[in-house]
């Protein structure tokens, strides 16, 4: 009782010291700068940073959570927000989001596993207070800044720290954590960030190049030499990921940059000419690809292994989606649900071998776990989505839809192959963008933005 009453002594005094300075940044940048601050520390400074369990789990980014939560009230009571400004997206995330709830509490209540609540609370809940934060500075020439500058140097971080992983320059990798192996050996060897998994980081470094790609385009001419240099580094940055999803997700975002970038006479030769040059490449390096060697604690064999196991994992999935097509097994249930069918001796296919790994598709896992209504609410969201970016396609002025596609892109490219949702900040990092371009689109204008 002692050591849970100095802890919260000390987590009090350190929440008032902070609390000054998080009244200047307030004061400063509003809305935007807590939420881009929520944003950084949640993958830079997260749970394996700094946390404390008793007398309540705590970490960095969830207190920084509960004082965004705050100022959001505090900001819609001073500016009550305008219902006719309401668009589909925003209809079909909280619909999205209220469906994942219910699936989480249903669980509960039957099996009083607390596991779909968790995973609603930080990988659901958290992201759609970020998408409502960023839906309220959205349009705001100093927030849309902000974001630029705010991932350009967060992708420049996660480049270096990426590749001093990877060359083994343990004493340039902060935090440290990182290259702890003590907390888990998995990706190893590969530029896994502070997530700890390449695949988010590769994710993070690619949004981040894109602001890093605007700001080219916006810079004079004489600066713009520079800006091209540090192209170099998010290319190597995202070769260091040794994972060939992130590669892949990576073509296909440059495809769409050069797209949107160009002008409307050389989008469709381009997209033509890069198309090729990728298949081209993806046939002669398909066999190099499928025996990397890329973990330093996994051979070249049990690489390729993983890659034989996806077939296993789609056909479990597709028999479990067959059980219970409509609502699905509850939200995080797939890795207990899955045993009975995996140990079916009647199966096709050897599903056994599959026991030890999670589903490698998001749009898998999400079907199995909270079915057609479930999987249904998030096309409809990301569809309402991609309208927005229709309407402001190619547009230079509109920065945030361009970073907002990026991230979707990468996203589902991603999810084809891993269940990105259980990757931390993932969704949270693609509802802030996804509410920023829905925000720059709309046309709407903040009464803090006539005020300066």
């Amino acid at each position: 009782m002692t050591t849970e009453l100095g802890t919260l002594t000390l987590i009090g005094m350190g929440t008032l010291a902070a609390g000054s300075w998080l009244a200047v940044l307030w004061r400063r940048t509003g809305l935007c700068g807590l939420t881009l601050l929520t944003v950084v520390t949640s993958i830079c400074l997260g749970y394996f940073f700094w946390h404390v369990e008793k007398p309540l789990p705590l970490t960095l980014d969830r207190i920084l959570w509960g004082i965004l939560v705050v100022a959001l009230v505090a900001d819609f009571l001073h500016r009550r927000p305008n219902l006719s400004s309401l668009t589909r997206a925003d209809f079909f995330l909280g619909i999205f989001v209220i469906y994942l709830l219910i699936s989480a509490v249903s669980v509960f209540f039957l099996t009083e596993v607390t596991s779909g609540l968790s995973r609603w609370l930080f990988f659901y809940a958290f992201p759609a207070t970020l998408y409502v934060a960023a839906r309220r500075f959205g349009d705001a020439p100093f927030g849309q800044r902000a974001t630029l500058a705010v991932f350009t140097a967060l992708a420049i971080y996660l480049s270096l720290t990426g590749l001093a992983e990877v060359f083994g320059w343990n004493a340039l990798v902060f935090p440290r954590y990182i290259a702890d192996t003590s907390i888990t050996d998995e990706f190893f060897g590969r530029a896994r960030g502070p997530l700890l998994n390449p695949v988010g980081n590769g994710f993070l470094i690619l949004i981040g190049w894109t602001a890093w790609t605007i700001l080219t385009v916006q810079a004079a001419p004489a600066r713009r030499v520079v800006f091209l240099l540090g192209h170099g580094l998010f290319v190597a940055a995202v070769a260091s990921t040794l994972t060939r999803s992130v590669w892949l997700s990576a073509a296909a975002c440059i495809v769409v940059v050069g797209a949107w970038m160009l002008p409307p006479r050389f989008r469709a030769p381009w997209i033509a000419t890069a198309l090729l040059m990728l298949l081209a490449a993806g046939l002669m390096a398909g066999v190099y690809f499928r025996e990397l060697k890329r973990d330093r604690h996994l051979s070249a064999e049990e690489a390729a292994r993983s890659v034989q196991l996806r077939p296993l994992l789609a056909a479990a999935a597709w028999r479990m989606i067959q059980e219970r097509p409509v609502f699905g097994f509850g939200l995080a249930q797939y890795d207990h649900a899955k045993l009975a069918y995996l140990e079916d001796p009647t199966a096709p296919l050897p599903l056994r071998q599959a026991r030890p790994y999670t589903q490698h598709n998001v749009f898998l896992s999400l079907l199995v776990e909270t079915g057609i209504v479930g999987l249904g609410l998030l096309g409809c969201f990301l569809a309402a989505s991609v309208e927005v970016f229709r309407r402001t396609w190619g547009n230079p002025s509109r920065p945030m839809s361009l970073l907002a596609l990026v991230a979707m892109v990468a996203y589902a490219v991603n999810g084809l192959f891993h269940d990105v949702s259980i990757i931390l900040d993932m969704n949270a990092v693609l509802f802030m963008m996804i509410g920023l371009a829905v925000r720059e689109s709309s046309g709407e204008i903040s009464q803090t933005a006539h005020s300066a």
